[in-house]
């Protein structure tokens, strides 16, 4: 049995270091088949959608039967077959009907991954940056990896590398503590109580926007890498560029000390202002400029929407407040984010699609400023739940 720190960053760092490259070159390997940006984003609303209908059951089944080790180790065993799936799509007469029916396959048993664990570290009290520190530093080395790789390698080697890592996940997770919470006989009347929670709701509200605008700007990042004319490897040496800074923040933070409404909100701005210049500028040299600070406005977001999820759920519902957070809000930003890009991408280019998702974040930066208001800082929770201080 491995530690509570230790066992969670090994988790983390697997499972970031084996899906990098599925997140980051997917929609190279698409645009390979001749799909179009409208395909693209079908399937990358797809991937978020079966998981947004998915994320709930699976985090209720967790919390109502103590379950969050065994549905971690089915999420990963036929996750690393699912997969196995998308190579094929380049050997058959119509890849995308395959392609649909793959994804939406991988988007259900998939989903459960990242909030139960997340619900399972801060169950346990353990520091939540230090242990997704190592998924940042993993997914950012695995991108420079793999950006090697496909310089050698056809790009579908992605879909193996994830299915391997998958395998190695299921003997970590069997070995790390599982969730420390006591369960509540009335699971209902608690999910009801979270979901009139109205703190709760405007964290929902931030997280579809700016879930929209970053998991867009990541998933065409490789396609607009190429549209500039740029290498693959290129698009590699980025995303490691942002992944030190994600982890320089995940674990300096609990020292730096930012309220978790000035995290969100700054994390905000900082996506905002980094796709216009990805917009306006285009060219290589701005990209690498602005990735550390690109990597430090998502560390900023993903610590601020976990802890707040975590201080709105009742003790009772920790996996199930991660899950709805994941699906209802990040969920359906992506879903909607995916879809809408890929047809503003047919429509004005990759390069312009970052205007929009830019105004996306923007938007996102503007709701955020409700938890800074006097009125949401002095009434306490509508429902009477969560741990909500005044950060």
């Amino acid at each position: 049995m491995l530690g509570d720190k230790r066992g969670y960053q090994l988790l983390y760092f697997v499972f970031f270091a084996s899906s990098n490259g599925f997140v980051v070159f997917r929609n190279a390997y698409f645009e390979e088949l001749g799909l179009t940006g409208g395909q693209m984003g079908l399937l990358g609303a797809l991937l978020v959608v079966g998981g947004m209908i998915a994320q709930p059951i699976w985090g209720g089944v967790a919390d109502r039967f103590a379950a969050s080790k065994p549905v971690l180790l089915i999420a990963a065993g036929v996750s690393s077959v699912a997969v196995l799936a998308f190579p094929l799509a380049g050997r058959v007469p119509d890849p995308f009907l395959l392609l649909v029916l793959a994804t939406a396959l991988l988007s259900t048993v998939r989903s459960p991954i990242v909030p139960i664990t997340n619900a399972m570290i801060l169950s346990r009290g353990v520091d939540y940056g230090q242990v997704r520190a190592f998924g940042s530093i993993a997914f950012g080395l695995g991108s420079l990896v793999i950006g090697w790789l496909l310089s050698r390698f056809a790009t579908e080697i992605v879909f193996y590398i994830y299915a391997v890592g998958m395998v190695v996940l299921i003997l970590i997770v069997r070995s790390v503590p599982d969730a420390d919470a006591d369960l509540t006989p009335d699971l209902r009347r608690e999910a009801v109580k979270l979901l009139r929670n109205r703190r709760f709701l405007l964290l929902l509200g931030v997280a579809v926007l700016l879930g929209g605008a970053s998991s867009s700007g990541s998933a065409y990042f490789s396609v607009y890498v190429r549209a500039i004319g740029a290498p693959d490897s290129l698009t590699g040496t980025a995303w490691m560029v942002k992944t030190v800074g994600e982890a320089v923040i995940f674990l300096s933070m609990a020292k730096i000390g930012l309220a978790n409404r000035t995290q969100l909100s700054l994390g905000a701005a900082l996506f905002a202002g980094c796709y216009l210049v990805y917009a306006a500028v285009g060219t290589a040299t701005a990209i690498m400029a602005v990735q550390l600070v690109l990597g430090v406005g998502l560390a900023l977001y993903n610590l601020a929407v976990v802890e707040f999820a975590h201080r709105f759920s009742p003790d009772e519902l920790t996996s199930t407040g991660q899950a709805v957070l994941s699906a209802f809000g990040i969920g359906t930003g992506r879903a909607l984010g995916q879809l809408g890009a890929g047809n503003v991408m047919d429509l004005v280019g990759v390069q312009s699609m970052y205007f929009v998702l830019s105004a996306l974040a923007a938007a996102a930066l503007l709701l955020s400023l409700g938890f800074h208001g006097p009125a949401l800082r002095r009434v306490g929770n509508a429902a009477g739940v969560g741990r909500y201080s005044n950060n």
